[in-house]
């Protein structure tokens, strides 16, 4: 049997209180550094949790981050409630929910168990070293998984502060239900539910603890699947749709997805009329500071004159709107450059041009950025673009997507 499933325990006495909570595992929870290597001083502080076996921490991906990204810059440790540090290596993470698991340079403390999320309702307890200032306890009510979230995360009316991050989150029998990822004020807060730290624990007990390879190969596998996995879900859903100007168009493409009007208020001046809506998925997996992947918008606009010459129709409104910007801070050290490809496509009997604009990730082998436009020609009076921006994607599902998309667009007479 796998000790990963003896963590998970059912028969264990409720400590009920935050008092006692606190008692019982001030000593399994840490602070997780990352700290320059010349300077000692810290670049990046959060929480992380003794799990698994004495020498084993779970944390956010996030908190650690800054090593992954720069290990000849940075070094990793913990630091205890009573200030003595160690050093830490990573053994394995899962990037698209947040986590990583760490191993320390000694026995730090007993492992606390795993639990399953318990009813909406139930007391919880936050635990982490929030602003550097020590050990502190977060008491909060559990809401329920974020079903209408890509990240499906763990909805808690309770206030989590900066460095609490990767801290556990306990029920009342003191068991991890949820790790610490997020807050977004007024008393709400969000967890990665603790299954998912469950499947790290299991592929490291399988590998004998013995750290992953190659972390970058392993991190664009997760991310390539996961991307994968999301649009044959898309793909496969039911999709809303609404009507722009004289096109049937798809709006949310699932209950993650977001759809907005962003019609400009009328102004005679302009001479033409927009009709616009920008829908996303308001998705983005965390890489670093400066980068970040996963997310898909798009857009569509109207456009229509009594008043302009079809060359001015299109120089003053037309090609200023046929133009997709990258939704990223991908530099060019992160990427190749955009190789774009145009032709023409029939869209509902209509003639488009279509651009299509691809580049790749030098590190997140299999990732890419597409950006896609495509404009109706042939109505000196009228005016249909479609934009479609997917960061940090498997290109073969971003063409899927886009596809079906265009097999969903529709003329209206």
């Amino acid at each position: 049997m796998l000790l990963v499933n003896v963590l998970l325990a059912e028969g264990v006495y409720a400590i009920s209180d935050s008092t006692g909570i606190y008692s019982e595992t001030d000593k399994s929870v840490f602070q997780i550094r990352v700290a320059h290597k010349q300077t000692i001083n810290k670049a990046t502080i959060g929480s992380g949790f003794v799990v698994l076996a004495p020498n084993i921490l779970a944390t956010n991906y996030h908190v650690v981050s800054g090593f992954v990204n720069e290990p000849d810059k940075y070094v990793l440790e913990y630091v205890s409630k009573d200030g003595k540090k160690g050093s830490l290596e990573i053994l394995d993470l899962d990037i698209t929910h947040d986590l990583a698991v760490l191993k320390a340079d000694k026995d730090l403390g007993p492992p606390l168990e795993i639990a399953a999320i318990p009813e909406k309702g139930a007391r919880l307890f936050s635990l982490g070293n929030p602003m550097d200032l020590g050990f502190s306890i977060v008491e909060g009510v559990n809401n329920g998984i974020m079903k209408n979230s890509e990240e499906k995360n763990i909805l808690v009316s309770g206030s989590l502060n900066p460095g609490m991050s990767g801290g556990p989150t306990l029920n009342e029998n003191g068991q991890v239900i949820g790790v610490n990822v997020a807050t977004s004020g007024n008393e709400i807060s969000f967890l990665v539910a603790a299954d998912h730290l469950v499947k790290i624990l299991r592929r490291i007990e399988e590998r004998k603890f013995k750290p992953v390879d190659d972390l970058y190969s392993a991190i664009s596998k997760q991310l390539v699947n996961n991307a994968q996995l999301k649009m044959e879900r898309v793909l496969e859903g039911e999709w809303g749709v609404t009507r722009i100007g004289q096109f049937q168009v798809p709006s949310e493409l699932s209950k993650t997805y977001r759809c907005w009007d962003a019609s400009p208020n009328f102004k005679k001046e302009v001479l033409y009329s927009l009709i616009s809506s920008s829908c996303t998925n308001e998705y983005n997996i965390f890489l670093s500071n400066s980068l970040e992947v996963g997310g898909i918008a798009y857009e569509y606009h109207w456009l229509e004159t009594d008043e302009l010459s079809p060359f001015r129709f299109y120089r003053a409104a037309y090609e200023r709107l046929n133009d997709s910007v990258p939704p990223s801070n991908a530099g060019q050290e992160d990427v190749t450059n955009f190789a774009c490809l145009t032709r023409f496509v029939d869209v509902s009997g209509e003639a488009f041009k279509a651009t299509i604009c691809r580049r790749d990730y030098l590190q997140y082998i299999g990732l890419s950025d597409v950006l896609i436009t495509i404009a109706m020609v042939g109505h000196p009076k009228q005016g249909f673009i479609f934009n479609l921006d997917l960061v940090g994607t498997d290109f073969n599902s971003a063409m899927d997507l886009f596809q079906k998309m265009l097999e969903n667009i529709r003329w209206q007479a």
